[in-house]
């Protein structure tokens, strides 16, 4: 176990903060004040080194029942004060349902959409084996809640090919089982309380894609909201109100547990669509020692359509409130932002919408929800009178690309905010092997060194060789057996192949006049990993033409004019990563060059 009370400690007196207590940001505070505070207020705040933890999970697990138990058991009335709020509760019930019952134009929810959608989570499914897609699909039983889901299935089915085949073969072999419900459990949040979620049974899942891609489209086509894009807009917009003060953001606690089963039979009219939300959905949860929780929520985290579903809430009661008060909601990415629970609303409809959403059953993160002041935060930047001012969080240090990837961050963090992190910095030097490699590199890959701190090497082409860290992908051979004890599903193979799960290894024909599968082409597939489970890496050689080349990180965030705010939108190790860029570059490079030694002084 690393020595994390040292390496805080440096941290506080590298910030000169040491013995203080209270990390707020305040509105008199200047942006480099706001950064130091923000630094030492989050650096820790996810440290989970261990993974889940008895506690923490007890801690989960009250939260989760306290939750659903809060939750109507039966019936919903939306409680009116007064007349505004009964007109917010008509606005938001139509938005709610143009948004997805039929439409001429564009259609609707039926058989082809499920066809088009339907698919497997990125995790484990119950009764199934989840090293891959095809292995999920139709190497083993196929759990369902409720069986009247089989019909619409192989009804969707009709027109697939190698899938119908393939589920007709699994099906003689295998059949359905039916499970009691979500099997619950635990994912490492940090230290006080793990994150709760639920595995779903394989055919609640695949119709459960199936309604989330629907309701994806038709976020798009009535709201103008695309889940790929929406982060971006969110965080221009919150960009906007902490200069001027014109928006506000907003926050809900466990906002996809806190979607009422209640609420959504009352206020979606009957449809296909509600009729298929409410035969998927696993109506239990079952609990690690067995017990089982009637959940009064609609879904919960690892259902396939709880995220779109939440957006499609909020995004109706946005418009419900801008339609009462007369602001246009038109174009969201000017006039306001809604990705999942993440909410950006004008700073006038702020405190009306709160009392509307406590009303729908959600309850409102205060201490991550801003209205005034110079402080917003949205879609994992933080934004201080412009300025992104996200600090750098640290889950676990115990394996040395962590270390690298906390080192690498923390760096780009000193030079952006010009503040000297040597103490730290060197404390965490101390801890890993000088691997140096180039900026374009992934941050658990090695320490990102300027050409001048390096010791060159070249190719046969020229090229600059250097050594880094790769992470491990296990593959499994995709192999028929040699008997007919083991089933084998050809055509569960070719949907392997065509949906991109499957693949084979590149092969150079000695003759050109052989056919191509006469020779060896071993076919594989990637094995996903176990939640939790600490990653592996192995040293590869890899080499560069142009060592100080800064990769082009425009295309991350678009509608951002800064480019030092711009952020990736995924690192192998943390979410957070403002990347060096040609305005930062000489700044970082001052900071490697104080911290780092040169490579004759280094143990490369």
């Amino acid at each position: 176990m690393r020595d994390y009370a040292s390496l805080y400690s440096s941290l506080l007196a590298d910030l000169e903060l040491e013995g203080i207590s209270d990390f707020s940001v305040y509105s008199d505070m200047d942006a480099g004040g706001a950064a130091r505070a923000t630094l030492a207020g989050c650096f820790l705040k996810k440290l989970c080194p261990s993974g889940t933890s008895a506690s923490a999970d007890a801690a989960a697990l009250v939260k989760f029942e306290s939750i659903n138990a809060r939750l109507p058991e039966c019936g919903y009335e939306f409680p009116c004060e007064n007349e505004a709020e009964s007109c917010f509760w008509d606005y938001f019930q139509y938005h709610l349902n143009v948004a997805v019952e039929p439409h001429e134009s564009i259609g609707s929810f039926d058989v082809d959409s499920i066809r088009e959608g339907m698919g497997v989570g990125p995790g484990a499914a119950q009764k199934a084996d989840a090293s891959s897609m095809v292995t999920k699909l139709f190497n083993g039983e196929m759990s369902t809640t409720n069986y009247d889901l089989i019909p619409y299935y192989r009804a969707a089915l009709v027109e697939t090919g190698f899938w119908a085949d393939a589920e007709r073969q699994r099906f003689e072999t295998y059949g359905f089982t039916k499970v009691r419900g979500g099997k619950l459990f635990f994912a490492p949040k940090n230290a006080e309380i793990s994150r709760t979620c639920c595995t779903e049974a394989s055919l609640n899942m695949l119709i459960q894609k199936a309604i989330g891609t629907f309701l994806e489209f038709r976020l798009g086509w009535y709201y103008g909201i695309s889940l790929s894009h929406q982060p971006d807009n969110n965080r221009k917009l919150a960009c906007i109100g902490s200069v001027d003060g014109s928006f506000g953001t907003i926050d809900s606690i466990s906002a996809s547990d806190s979607i009422g089963l209640q609420l959504l039979k009352r206020a979606l009219r009957p449809s296909f669509l509600k009729t298929m939300i409410m035969a998927s959905r696993s109506e239990t949860a079952v609990l690690p020692d067995g017990r089982e929780v009637a959940l009064r929520m609609i879904s919960t985290m690892g259902n396939g359509f709880t995220f779109p579903l939440q957006t499609v809430i909020f995004a109706s009661a946005v418009r419900a409130v801008y339609q009462l008060m007369g602001f246009p909601c038109d174009c969201p990415k000017t006039q306001y932002g809604v990705f999942g629970d993440d909410i950006i609303v004008r700073r006038e409809a702020y405190e009306f919408l709160i009392r509307m959403l406590a009303k729908l059953g959600f309850q409102v993160n205060v201490g991550k929800s801003f209205n005034s002041g110079a402080f917003r935060e949205s879609c994992g930047h933080d934004y201080y009178r412009g300025i992104n001012i996200r600090g750098v969080y640290v889950t676990s240090l115990e394996i040395p690309q962590h270390v690298y990837s906390a080192i690498n961050r923390l760096t780009r963090w000193s030079a952006l905010h010009g503040v000297p992190l040597l103490r730290t910095l060197s404390l965490l030097y101390s801890w890993i092997q000088d691997i140096r490699i180039p900026l374009s590199e992934a941050d658990d890959a090695g320490i990102k060194a300027p050409f001048k701190l390096t010791k060159p090497r070249v190719d046969n082409s020229y090229w600059f060789k250097y050594r880094c860290y790769k992470r491990r992908v296990k593959r499994m051979k995709v192999v028929e057996p040699d008997d007919d004890s083991k089933p084998f599903n050809p055509d569960g193979i070719a949907v392997g192949f065509l949906s991109g799960a499957y693949r084979r290894r590149d092969v150079v024909l000695d003759n050109p006049e052989s056919s191509a599968w006469q020779q060896d082409w071993d076919a594989s597939y990637t094995i996903r990993e176990r939640v939790g489970a600490r990653p592996r890496y192995q040293v590869i050689t890899k080499s560069i033409p142009f060592w100080d080349y800064i990769p082009d990180h425009s295309g991350f965030v678009s509608g951002v004019d800064d480019p030092i705010t711009r952020t990736r939108a995924h690192n192998p190790v943390d979410s957070w990563c403002q990347p060096i860029t040609r305005l930062s570059h000489d700044a970082w490079v001052s900071v490697m060059v104080d911290f780092l030694p040169s490579w004759w002084e280094g143990r490369a």
